[in-house]
């Protein structure tokens, strides 16, 4: 009897999530469950990383600890380079939105949202002048939603970059 009714009470459940889901739509439901993709700013010299297996961080040399891998420094100016990934990333995923008021051309915010489930992810963009007269830059992908991404917030900055 206890079984029929919690199989009852989880259909009913999920029956509710999936109605809320189409009604409200996938991306503004997920925004009305847990608020906001966009948390502002990363800053990339004091932010810590997720605690969970859902984010990734790639740098170029010297820019950053533990990067999950090296971005090649650019021979653009960092407004130059910001603004060439930009647009590599709107038109390779169209999901994604620059969602930051872009008063910094040295640095880019975006949300992006999974193709099925519409799970919102962020990316940080920030490019720096090196010493040699180069732009290194940081970028930094985390999921809103889980507690693992399945790697693709690192595939997504491996594709961003792999262009170089």
């Amino acid at each position: 009897m206890l079984k029929t009714i919690l199989l009852s009470s989880f259909s009913l459940v999920a029956t509710a999530l999936v109605l809320f889901l189409i009604v409200i739509g996938r991306e503004k439901s997920w925004e009305m469950i847990a608020g906001s993709p966009d948390r502002g700013p990363y800053d990339f010299t004091t932010a810590t990383r997720s605690p969970s297996a859902n984010d990734a961080l790639a740098c170029s040399e010297g820019l950053c600890q533990n990067p999950d891998f090296l971005i090649t420094a650019f021979d653009d100016t960092p407004e130059s380079v910001i603004e060439r990934l930009s647009q590599r990333l709107l038109s390779s995923d169209k999901l994604a939105r620059r969602v930051d008021d872009r008063n910094n051309p040295a640095k880019a915010r975006f949300v992006t949202y999974s193709p099925t489930m519409r799970f919102p992810d962020m990316i940080h963009l920030e490019a720096r002048a090196l010493t040699d007269g180069r732009t290194g830059v940081m970028a930094y992908a985390r999921a809103q939603l889980g507690k693992s991404d399945m790697g693709k917030n690192r595939a997504r900055l491996e594709a961003l970059f792999a262009q170089n």
